[in-house]
């Protein structure tokens, strides 16, 4: 009994993962005529570095296409009455396909705004502290990177509990360690790949989001 749903629940999260591995920004780029973007800038396919390639359009379509790819895994598994547990390894299966794309040789992008539409998905109020964080330190710093790894950590916080019970969905008794660990999976991932981010900021060498480093 236990191999049938172990294999139903790995092709939800195949699923996932493929949904997530869709490169939009390598895609639209190329279509717009603007070259390889992963040779422009920072060399990333995510929303912030389209718009440095591409202008605001393409990095606004970016962003709303990766963040779909995230949604609707988990929205659809949602919708189909999986638990939260489950849910949570969705979202996470979403954001590694997005961050080790097989079309670019496991090589994507940051997974911030994959993460932004499981997020969604999973539960909606779950994203409004995390969001309101990246917001503020974007708006005061100009750092995308900066404000997405406190919201990455303020995330994390949120999906353990600590700024209470309304921002997260209910688990089941004994079962709150899987989504845990599914989010600090996540939330790592998207640090992690901000590290040479966060080595550039310490050196003052980080691009904003306009005007000069």
């Amino acid at each position: 009994m236990l191999i049938p749903i172990l294999k139903h629940y790995l092709l939800w999260c195949g699923a996932a993962f493929l949904a997530g591995s869709i490169p939009f920004g390598l895609v639209l780029v190329k279509l717009a005529g603007k070259g390889d973007v992963r040779t422009q800038g920072s060399g990333n396919i995510g929303a912030t570095n389209v718009m440095r390639a591409g202008g605001k359009g393409l990095g606004i379509a970016t962003l709303v296409l990766d963040a779909l790819k995230g949604f609707l895994p988990v929205f659809i598994a949602k919708q189909a009455g999986y638990s939260a547990e489950f849910l949570a390894f969705v979202a996470l299966a979403s954001v590694v396909g997005h961050v080790f794309t097989p079309w670019l040789r496991f090589k994507g992008g940051k997974g911030v705004a994959t993460a932004l539409g499981a997020v969604l998905g999973y539960h909606a109020p779950m994203v409004l502290p995390a969001l309101g964080t990246f917001l503020v330190l974007v708006a005061i710093f100009r750092y995308v990177s900066l404000g997405s790894v406190a919201a990455a950590v303020v995330l994390l916080l949120t999906a353990m509990g600590f700024l209470g019970t309304w921002a997260r969905l209910p688990v089941h008794e004994g079962m709150a360690q899987w989504p845990i660990l599914a989010w600090t999976l996540l939330v790592g991932l998207v640090i992690r790949k901000h590290a040479e981010n966060l080595n550039r900021l310490l050196h003052g060498q980080e691009h904003r989001l306009w005007g000069a480093k």
